[in-house]
């Protein structure tokens, strides 16, 4: 297996869950290929081969695959690679503090998709608009706040929030954070602004300082990074 390449599959022309992944292939400067050829097919057609001949299941994209084996969730996919590539912490209980962050990013991200699929949400937010409105303002006014407090407070408890997310070293976390951060920007660039010149100001300057960080600085500069479609955070 350690000489097979790595394979992202997710759906085409979305930046999506799948660039928690991205970030950390970037980052490691490891190559991989994003694929979408058969996304449709395995996973809305419901003509998934996972689970047959052997193959673990699997529900939904991001699904990563190297030869013969293959992980999807995003949080279970990230904590992978990041041991994979040593973005991982050393001691059990920053191993355990870093799951627990991991997890609420991606709570964070998933409860945000959903004020935009509030009617139904399976559907895309085009023709549900109006319908869903509500729930995008209850977001802003109620939740937005309160997940950016928390995610400065777990910020400013490691050094005062002057480095990163856990411990001395990046890890798959500091990446999961940056995609978040900067989805919100993109989704809601006046609340953001505003955050980040008053409760959100570790936030903002950990997202510009890894931001900085050479590979991913050219990646988030190059024609791979895809921009936000604008609607749920994707």
């Amino acid at each position: 297996m350690s000489e097979s390449k790595w394979i992202l599959h997710y759906w085409g022309g979305f930046v999506g869950r799948a660039e928690f992944v991205r970030l950390i292939f970037e980052e490691a400067g490891v190559p991989f290929e994003n694929n979408s050829d058969h996304c449709e097919e395995w996973f809305r057609k419901g003509k998934c081969r996972f689970g047959e001949a052997g193959i673990f299941p699997s529900f939904a994209p991001p699904l990563l695959q190297k030869g013969s084996f293959y992980l999807s969730s995003t949080p279970a996919i990230c904590k992978y690679l990041g041991k994979q590539f040593g973005f991982f912490p050393k001691s059990e209980e920053d191993q355990a503090h870093a799951e627990q962050v991991n997890n609420a990013i991606h709570d964070y991200i998933g409860e945000a998709r959903l004020a935009f699929h509030g009617v139904n949400h399976l559907a895309s937010y085009f023709g549900q608009e109006k319908e869903t409105q509500v729930y995008i303002d209850r977001f802003i006014a109620e939740r937005l706040m309160l997940w950016l407090k928390h995610f400065e407070a777990v910020l400013r408890h490691n050094k005062g929030g002057s480095g990163f997310v856990i411990g001395d070293t990046l890890t798959y976390v500091d990446l999961a954070l940056l995609h978040i951060l900067r989805a919100t920007e993109a989704q809601f660039p006046e609340q953001w602004k505003s955050a980040a010149a008053d409760y959100a100001k570790l936030l903002n300057g950990f997202k510009a300082r890894i931001s900085a960080r050479p590979n991913l600085a050219a990646y988030l500069a190059s024609e791979r990074c895809a921009k936000f479609s604008g609607n749920s955070m994707m």
